[in-house]
C-alpha cells in the first residue's frame, strides 16, 4: 500500500484528481499519505478533522482545507457522516501557468464563499463527462482556484522546507506498518527500525498522527480485515490471524472498538450473495 503518493492523471489535458468522499464517524483514517501536489478539501456536509503533520484541524460544512506539499495527512469524521470534495492539482499545472505551488505555504482553513463556489463548480463540471468544452472549463476553474489560493491565502517562500527528522521517522514507520501489518510488530522493534528512542518515537507518533502507535497498528489491521471479511471462503478467525491478530477474542474486541460492530456482524451486513 502506497504512503508517498505519485499521481498519474488519466487525461494529460486535465492534471487533476477529483474525489467525492463520504466518511462515517466509525471510519477513522489509517490512510496517512503525502505527495508533492497540494490537496484541497471542501466540506460539503458534516464536520471532522484533518490531521496534518501533527496538527488537528477542525473542519465543518463550507470550509476549505489546504494540505501543503509533502505534508503527512489524513481525515476523519466527527459527525455521523462527513461528505467532502477532494481536488489534487498537479504541480505541473502551476508551473505551466508561471508559478509554483511549492513556493507557497497555504493557510490551513479557509472560509471564503468564492473559493467554495469555485470548488462546487469544479465538482459539477467534473461529473459531466460528455460536456462540451469540459477540459477547457475545468482548467479555467482550477486556475481561478489556484490563483485565489496563492494570492489570498498563500505565503510566498521559495526556500525549500527542511523536514524534521522525527516526521521522516513517523512516515517511515507508517510505511512499514501499511506494508507489514500482518507481522509481529512491536513498539521496541519499530522505534529501532526508524532509529529513534522508543519513548521519543511513541510521544511524537501520537503528536503527528493523533494515535498511539499500537492504536494506529490495530486500526490498519481492522481496515485490512474489513476487506478480507467480504470473502465468504475465509473463516472469521482465519481473517483475524491473516491480519496480525494473535487470537479470536482480541480480534473481535479490537474490531468492535474501532469499527463499531463485531467481525461476524460486519460480514453479515456487508456480504452480498
Amino acid at each position: 500500500m502506497k504512503i508517498y503518493e505519485t499521481h498519474t492523471m488519466k487525461d494529460a489535458r486535465l492534471p487533476f484528481i477529483f474525489h467525492d468522499f463520504t466518511v462515517s464517524v466509525y471510519k477513522h483514517t489509517t490512510t496517512y499519505n503525502w505527495h508533492e501536489n497540494i490537496e484541497i478539501i471542501y466540506v460539503v456536509s458534516g464536520n471532522g478533522l484533518a490531521v496534518c503533520d501533527g496538527n488537528r484541524i477542525k473542519m465543518q460544512s463550507g470550509d476549505t482545507v489546504v494540505i501543503n506539499a509533502n505534508d503527512l495527512h489524513g481525515y476523519l469524521a466527527e459527525s455521523e457522516k462527513m461528505r467532502y470534495y477532494c481536488i489534487i492539482i498537479d504541480r505541473s499545472f502551476f508551473i505551466e501557468n508561471h508559478f509554483d505551488s511549492n513556493d507557497y505555504l497555504f493557510k490551513s482553513v479557509i472560509r471564503d464563499g468564492k473559493i467554495g463556489a469555485l470548488i462546487e463548480s469544479f465538482a459539477d463540471e467534473w461529473k459531466k463527462e460528455d460536456s462540451r468544452l469540459r477540459v477547457q472549463k475545468l482548467r479555467a476553474i482550477a486556475l481561478d482556484i489556484a490563483v485565489l489560493l496563492c494570492d489570498g491565502y498563500g505565503e510566498y517562500d521559495s526556500t525549500p522546507r527542511e523536514e524534521p527528522r522525527i516526521t521522516s521517522a513517523v512516515k517511515q514507520a507508517i510505511g512499514y506498518v501499511r506494508a507489514h501489518s500482518e507481522s509481529d510488530i512491536s513498539l521496541d522493534g519499530i522505534s529501532s527500525f526508524v532509529g529513534v528512542s522508543k519513548y521519543y518515537f511513541s510521544r511524537e507518533f501520537r503528536r503527528v498522527t493523533g494515535y498511539s502507535f499500537v492504536e494506529y497498528l490495530n486500526r490498519v489491521r481492522c481496515e485490512n480485515a474489513k476487506k478480507m471479511l467480504l470473502d465468504k471462503n475465509l473463516a472469521v478467525g482465519e481473517v483475524g490471524r491473516a491480519c496480525g491478530f494473535k487470537n479470536m477474542s482480541y480480534f473481535t474486541r479490537t474490531f468492535l472498538m474501532y469499527i463499531g460492530v463485531t467481525p461476524r456482524e460486519y460480514r453479515k451486513r456487508n456480504y452480498a450473495p
